[in-house]
């Protein structure tokens, strides 16, 4: 009932400044334009991000990136955008990334060097990440795909069950999503180590660095998770090498992006079965073409890109809130090194 009333509330306001032209000041604000963009989205969810941040900062008015308003917008909101549309934006003094990877909006430099670029930092998000790595693990561990293929062929017969103490899983990226992942899957009892590019520390977990560190996961783990920001260094960093490092019939789970895997050396790593179970999320075209050779692999299983959404009631805030440092000059949280890409 709380959220109802929220909800109408912000709908109310919403509806209040949608009937006042932008550059006017209504009960004391001036409109605050935001260029809205996110691939394959409904109006729906662009109506559904208005309401949540204007109960936030009611000044806040979305528009399309793709309108002639937006050209007025001096922040703007964006997921998969057509970035060439940036370029029209002169009054722009921020990008916001609809989610925590900012690779969408880095690609081809086509944003200003001065413009910032923030990203999203949510722990529901982080949570929801942590939900989906451990349901592919246990999946994996658990033969539950055995176990499906079982029941429509009516066979109630035990599978062989991997003791959760043996296998040695590796989370590659161990940012504000992989810490998480790497504290639950620890707290579960499972036998879970980190890498990272530059030195960490977490508390009861082997972090991992560097190159070497790197190899020595490869080739010690049974079981891989890609948590990974796509930048230039990671681009296509699980091929063909680094597959035959890993121990035969190894796991490989991929949630960071699609770009950091060489399709053609995963697809032939499970064929021969060293690979014996990839479960990806993320693909190098999204969505995944129906003629694409992994929809055909067995021991490949397929998720749409759901593993962690963004969540506009939990997001809400801090893109407000990112949206009013900008606009007043001031450094947001969670702004992207664009040297490093994340």
């Amino acid at each position: 009932m709380k959220f109802f009333f929220i909800g109408f509330h912000a709908s109310i306001i919403t509806k209040l400044i949608f009937n006042v032209h932008y550059n006017e000041r209504v009960i004391g604000f001036t409109m605050t334009i935001v260029a809205f963009y996110s691939q394959n989205a409904s109006s729906e969810l662009q109506q559904d991000w208005q309401e949540r941040l204007n109960f936030y900062d009611p000044s806040i008015k979305l528009v399309s990136l793709l309108s002639k308003e937006a050209e007025k917008a001096t922040t703007a909101l964006l997921w998969k955008a057509p970035l060439e549309r940036i370029k029209y934006l002169k009054k722009l003094k921020g990008l916001i990334s609809l989610g925590q990877g900012v690779d969408h909006i880095l690609k081809n430099d086509l944003v200003p060097e001065n413009i910032p670029v923030v990203r999203i930092v949510d722990p529901f998000m982080a949570k929801t990440m942590s939900h989906w790595v451990l349901l592919s693990i246990l999946s994996y561990t658990r033969d539950i795909y055995g176990y499906y293929g079982q029941e429509k062929s009516k066979i109630y017969k035990a599978r062989k069950e991997i003791d959760f103490l043996s296998p040695k899983i590796a989370i590659y990226g161990i940012g504000e999503i992989g810490n998480v992942v790497l504290k639950d899957l620890y707290n579960l009892g499972f036998n879970v180590e980190g890498w990272s590019r530059t030195k960490k520390n977490i508390q009861n977990i082997l972090c991992n660095h560097g190159h070497d560190g790197f190899v020595k996961m490869l080739k010690s783990c049974n079981i891989h998770v890609c948590l990974l920001p796509l930048t230039k260094s990671t681009n296509g960093i699980f091929n063909k090498e680094t597959f035959s490092l890993m121990k035969k019939n190894s796991c490989f789970i991929n949630a960071g992006r699609g770009d950091h895997v060489v399709e053609e050396d995963l697809l032939e790593s499970c064929k021969t079965g060293h690979i014996s179970n990839a479960i990806l999320d993320v693909y190098k075209q999204e969505p995944l073409p129906q003629n694409h050779i992994f929809w055909k692999q067995e021991n490949i299983r397929i998720w749409p890109h759901v593993a962690a959404e963004t969540n506009p009631q939990t997001a809400a805030k801090q893109i407000a809130n990112a949206i009013k440092c900008i606009n007043e000059g001031k450094s947001p949280p969670n702004m992207v090194d664009k040297k490093l890409g994340y």
